[in-house]
Formats: structure tokens, C-alpha cells, sequence
């Protein structure tokens, strides 16, 4: 197998954000490998931090148990290419907890790594403490 060059795996990459900001199952299902690995935030709220298999297993328990909780944009503004088959992308997330309506902005790190021709892994590094904060009623 050919590894993919960090500029193909911005191609795949870019795709994934629109379609997470639309809900958009059918185009991730195709973006991810079906062994896809996410790695989430240790600190987020189960069921989501930690490690989750298989591109279902990460929408449902990853990013869709996100969306849950919190209206939330990921927005990227910096792609750093780190060599073959990875692509490191700096951003912020901006949003607000569903149940609170408390607005969040939160700096991200996500290291997308290829396998054969769609992406096999992120690695997502957030601060936690400022999703939590927006979960929690003021008193």
C-alpha cells in the first residue's frame, strides 16, 4: 500500500469538518477507514473521551454524543503538514452547552493519520475544562 502525501490527507481531512457541522453520516462513513481509530480528549464526559473503533463507534459515541451535549463548530485555521500520511490541523472550537445556553471557545490540535486511501486515525487534544464549564449551571 502507497502512503498518501500530508496534502491528499488535507483533502480527505478537509472534508470531514463541513460534514460533522452538517450531520452528515453517509460522507464520514466514507472519509474514515473501517478501522478507524479516535482518540478523544481524556477529559471529556463519558461516553466520549477516550479511545473509540470503527468509523460507527466514533460517530455515535464520539462525535454525535458531542453533539448531544453541546452545539459546537470546529473550525480550523491552521494545516501543518508533519510528513507522509499525517496532517496536523490547529483550531478552535467555538460553541455552547445545550442545556445551559453557556457560550465556549476551546483551542484544538487534531493529528489525522492515513491508512490506504481515507483517514485511519485522529488524535484530538482540547482544553476539557472549558467544554465542561459550559455544561454546568451558573449558580
Amino acid at each position: 500500500m502507497d502512503m498518501m502525501s500530508s496534502n491528499a490527507v488535507r483533502g480527505l481531512a478537509e472534508r470531514v469538518y463541513p460534514a460533522l457541522a452538517a450531520g452528515d453520516r453517509d460522507t464520514l462513513t466514507t472519509l474514515l477507514s473501517p478501522d478507524f481509530q479516535g482518540h478523544f480528549s481524556p477529559g471529556l464526559p463519558a461516553p466520549i473521551g477516550g479511545t473509540h473503533v470503527g468509523p460507527q463507534e466514533c460517530i455515535e459515541r464520539g462525535w454525535w454524543a458531542i453533539g448531544a451535549r453541546w452545539a459546537v463548530r470546529a473550525e480550523p485555521e491552521r494545516w501543518v503538514p508533519c510528513g507522509d500520511a499525517e496532517l496536523l490541523v490547529l483550531g478552535t472550537y467555538r460553541g455552547r452547552g445545550r442545556a445551559t445556553g453557556k457560550a465556549f471557545e476551546a483551542p484544538f490540535a487534531h493529528l489525522w493519520t492515513a491508512r490506504g486511501d481515507r483517514l485511519g486515525e485522529l488524535r484530538q487534544f482540547t482544553d476539557t475544562a472549558l467544554w465542561v464549564a459550559a455544561l454546568e449551571e451558573t449558580p
